[in-house]
Order: C-alpha cells, then sequence, then structure tokens
C-alpha cells in the first residue's frame, strides 16, 4: 500500500497544478498560467472559493498530499464506492471516502473535476492538496495579504534580499520537510518540521514540553538571521510521526514574504534589503562589542 501510494503521489507531482490549466487524477485541461488570489482572515492560506455554487473557504495545504473535503459541506457523510488510504498529518495512516469534485471555483478561477477524500471537521472548508497544486510556483506575501500561483518564479528585484532554504520531500507522503532551529524557554534545538499553509503551526506535545514552548515558540530560524519571534503553536499529544515533530504555518518561516517552487523543491525566503532586526535577534548573531579604552586599575 505505501509503494503504490508512493507512485501515485510522483505521478501528481509531475503534472501541472489545476489551478493554472494542469491536470490530477487522470484529468486534464488547460488555462492560464497566473493564478492571483487575495488571501481571507484565517488559519493558513485562506482564500475565497464556491462548491456547487454555494460560498466555501478554500485553503491551499501544502501539507496534504491529497485535497480533503470537510463533511459539513455535505452534510452528512456520503455513501462512496471508493476508499482512499492517506497518511495521516500527525503520524499513521487513516482512510477516508473519495468522490469526485465539480463546480469549484477559487478567488473566481474555476477549476476542472477533481477528486478529494472527505472527513469529519467542525467547518465547511476544502483543502486543496499537492494533487491539485502540483508543481505550482507558489508566491505569498503576507503585508499585500495575496498569494500568486504560476509555473515559474518571478524575477525578483535588487532592493529585495533573498536566501534559499532547503526543504526536502518526505518518501511515504511526498510532504515537503525542512530543518528549523526553535528556541523555548528552556531549550534550542535543530529539528525536521513539515511546511503548511493550510493550518498554523503545530508541534509534538512531548518535544513541546522539552523545549519549554506549549503554547508559544520564542524563535523559530530556517537561515542564520531569519527569524520569527514568539510564534504561537498548537501541542499535539496525538503527534507520532518521525522524524517531524509538527508543522511550520507561515507565521514561522521568519519573513513575510517567501515563494515555494513545488517542481524544484525550492524555498525561498524575502525582505526589504536593510530590513530592520526582529526583535528577538539572537545575540550571538551581532558582532561583538568594541574593546573598552579605559584601563583596567592597578
Amino acid at each position: 500500500m505505501q509503494s503504490r501510494y508512493a507512485a501515485a503521489v510522483v505521478c501528481l507531482r509531475v503534472a501541472a497544478g489545476l489551478l493554472l490549466g494542469g491536470c490530477a487524477h487522470g484529468g486534464g485541461a488547460t488555462g492560464p498560467g497566473t493564478a492571483q488570489l487575495s488571501l481571507r482572515s484565517g488559519p493558513g492560506l485562506s482564500v475565497d472559493g464556491t462548491l456547487g455554487g454555494a460560498a466555501t473557504e478554500v485553503r491551499l495545504a501544502l501539507e496534504e498530499p491529497r485535497s480533503l473535503l470537510s463533511s459539513r459541506c455535505l452534510g452528512a457523510l456520503p455513501a462512496s464506492e471508493v476508499q482512499v488510504r492517506l497518511p495521516a498529518l500527525q503520524g499513521g495512516w487513516q482512510t477516508a471516502p473519495e468522490i469526485p469534485l465539480t463546480g469549484v471555483t477559487v478567488g473566481g478561477h474555476p477549476l476542472p473535476q477533481f477528486r478529494a477524500a472527505v472527513i469529519s471537521d467542525s467547518s465547511c472548508v476544502l483543502w486543496l492538496g499537492l494533487d491539485v497544486l502540483g508543481r505550482s510556483v507558489v508566491d505569498l506575501d503576507l503585508d499585500a495579504r495575496a498569494v500568486n500561483l504560476s509555473r515559474a518564479a518571478p524575477e525578483l528585484p535588487a532592493s529585495l534580499e533573498q536566501v534559499q532554504v532547503d526543504i526536502s520531500r518526505a518518501p511515504d507522503s511526498d510532504r515537503l520537510l525542512v530543518a528549523a532551529q526553535l528556541t523555548g524557554s528552556t531549550a534550542t534545538v535543530l529539528q525536521t518540521l513539515i511546511i503548511a499553509t493550510g493550518r498554523g503551526s503545530e508541534l509534538a506535545q512531548f518535544q513541546a514540553r522539552l523545549l519549554g514552548a506549549e503554547s508559544v515558540v520564542r524563535v523559530v530560524q530556517l537561515a542564520p538571521g531569519w527569524e520569527a519571534c514568539d510564534v504561537p503553536v498548537r501541542s499535539r499529544s496525538d503527534w507520532t510521526r518521525t522524524p517531524a515533530i509538527g508543522v511550520l504555518g507561515p507565521e514561522a518561516w521568519g519573513a513575510r514574504r517567501a515563494i515555494i517552487d513545488l517542481g524544484a523543491s525550492r524555498m525561498t525566503l524575502i525582505r526589504p534589503k536593510g530590513a530592520a532586526p526582529p526583535p528577538c535577534r539572537q545575540i550571538e548573531d551581532v558582532g561583538p562589542a568594541a574593546p573598552s579604552k579605559e584601563r583596567e586599575p592597578r
């Protein structure tokens, strides 16, 4: 089962994203190469959408290998002949019914038919996973409250500073993994986490306790000199996945703008040159103090 699933997600990664006119699950369509979306309030990259003509919250969820639909959007769990076995975010596997979705729009952009697994949730949400996003380039600007999806990474002006962050793919799920330095009230560690855009940051409860970060991580650093300060986290007692100890939402990346190239598995953090350092800048990143000119008493 795991080997068949791994083969499936590799095929999905080769396909272009549905939002950009690609195909998923064997379907296909062509269309424009860029989708510009406005972010709405809510966790993760939440945008306006519709499902069958009804307004629906849609989240771009890089942490989900397959798209998910809350049963709340349907009123009840559907009777489906298709059951899919998915790698759960927190570890282990879960089985869910899978149904075809038609009449979905995202930010005014219509999507061709695709399939989604139906899960239980307290609100009506459609999570667009890697099967729909495909090889898209995700350009997120938190200050502009916007996210652009395109086929190629944009050219950045010289006025912007940028840094490349190494990311890899989880072999069982194709999720994006990143090494992050986490500083809590009691410890600083380097750990592997999952890059998430459909939710806020979460940590395994045991590791959060060791860090002294059960509700807030004091500093998250994906690259030297790029810190996120006082990141709120949800502590999860059900987390069993290894080696990742949790997920990092956009608020934890250390930059207000970031570009993730799904096809190249590459992440770029961006900020204006000369930007003021964050208040939690590590003391070791500051240059040594100038020597005192006062003479020591004899």
